[in-house]
């Protein structure tokens, strides 16, 4: 078997195995339990994923549709046009914090992955790093390699919060955002995702298990917050959860970012406007003291040589992120508990970091390394 080497990124490497006709190309893959996101590559050169950010949801039609109405007449529809067609479908989430929830709708999903990767004719393998929720057993791995079956012929598991780590050396504005130095030396990522927030010690090195926090709330949790204050105190309005979720994303906020939440909704047919300030900020807010808790449970693993600089680069990413001031109150909050050098930083293309992360690694994995796809 002879081999070849072809150029993958400045100052990388990637090695791949000559198969005669066979393709191989290698993807970083982001398995979110609301959004995936898929980076490609082949010999060393980038190529767009179409679409690249795909929402984790299947979309099965209802009994008695009449054909036409749907793009796809019996079959299901992926993402965002699932979305889109929702009232004429059973919408199914394959994720669920962060792990496989239904491993039929999974398989399904990742097989459509597939077809958005490579929907030639040719003999194609695709080797994938895949990134999991820090907290993840080898049972739930072996979950998420079941679910894979059909889309990656070859695969690795990596923690999500290193891979955001590793991604990050590829944000051409993270420095300008006021990092230290290279993330993946020095840093504390956080990452809030749909079903959990991820705390990743970063120190140079591949993290154990002690390096890492897995905390059960995150974005689903404020929906289900969110949610349950609209239901206890409009008990007659009656919101799917999409619409919950719509509501959070336009009008969150936590402590020292206060916006208005005034929403138009419609009550028995007739439209009203109401005030969800109150519920919505008060479910974001219950992030903040959590993840501070996370941060200071990782610190104690520095010694007093590495605090300083970790506490200089901690960084919040994930779809949480994005709630208006979240990386200053967490920065805040460690400032009134004594950590007076903290600086929690939030980078731009934080919905590409973890498949950037994925991918930069497939480059660089040797064939030797790589795991067989049950």
């Amino acid at each position: 078997m002879s081999r070849k080497t072809t150029s993958a990124s400045p100052g990388t490497t990637t090695v791949d195995v000559d198969v005669g006709a066979t393709r191989v190309l290698r993807v970083g893959v982001d398995l979110g339990t609301n959004t995936t996101v898929v980076e490609g590559a082949e010999n060393g050169e980038r190529f767009d994923v179409n679409p690249g950010l795909i929402t984790t949801v299947v979309g099965y039609p209802k009994a008695g549709i009449i054909p036409g109405i749907l793009p796809s007449d019996g079959g299901p529809l992926f993402g965002e046009e699932a979305i889109e067609y929702r009232l004429h479908l059973d919408l199914k989430w394959p994720m669920k914090d962060g792990f496989i929830e239904d491993s039929d709708v999974a398989r399904e999903f990742t097989q459509y992955l597939r077809s958005i990767v490579d929907d030639s004719a040719h003999e194609t393998q695709i080797w994938g790093v895949v990134g999991a929720p820090a907290n993840a057993s080898l049972e739930r791995q072996a979950e998420i390699r079941n679910a894979l079956r059909g889309f990656l012929d070859r695969l690795l598991i990596v923690p999500e919060p290193f891979l955001a780590a590793m991604g990050l050396r590829e944000d051409d504005g993270f420095r300008d955002a006021g990092s230290h130095g290279d993330p993946t030396k020095h840093s504390l990522i956080i990452d809030i995702g749909a079903g959990t927030s991820d705390l990743c010690l970063v120190r140079g090195y591949f993290p154990t298990a002690a390096d890492q926090v897995s905390i059960p709330r995150a974005g689903n949790s404020v929906d289900d917050s969110i949610a349950a204050g609209i239901a206890n105190r409009f008990p007659d309005l009656n919101l799917t959860s999409v619409t919950v979720t719509s509501i959070k994303e336009k009008h969150s906020f936590v402590t020292g970012h206060e916006r208005d939440a005034d929403v138009k909704v419609y009550v028995e047919g007739r439209p009203q406007t109401i005030d969800l300030k109150d519920i919505i900020g008060s479910a974001c807010e219950s992030l903040v003291p959590e993840i501070v808790r996370g941060i200071q449970h990782l610190l104690k693993r520095c010694d007093s040589d590495s605090v300083v600089p970790v506490m200089k680069n901690i960084i919040v990413t994930g779809g949480g992120s994005q709630i208006p001031g979240i990386s200053d109150r967490i920065q805040a909050v460690l400032h009134e508990e004594g950590y007076d050098c903290a600086r929690a930083i939030q980078p731009a293309e934080y919905k590409l970091l973890v498949a950037k992360g994925a991918l930069r690694i497939a480059e660089n994995v040797r064939n030797d390394q790589w795991q067989m796809a049950m």
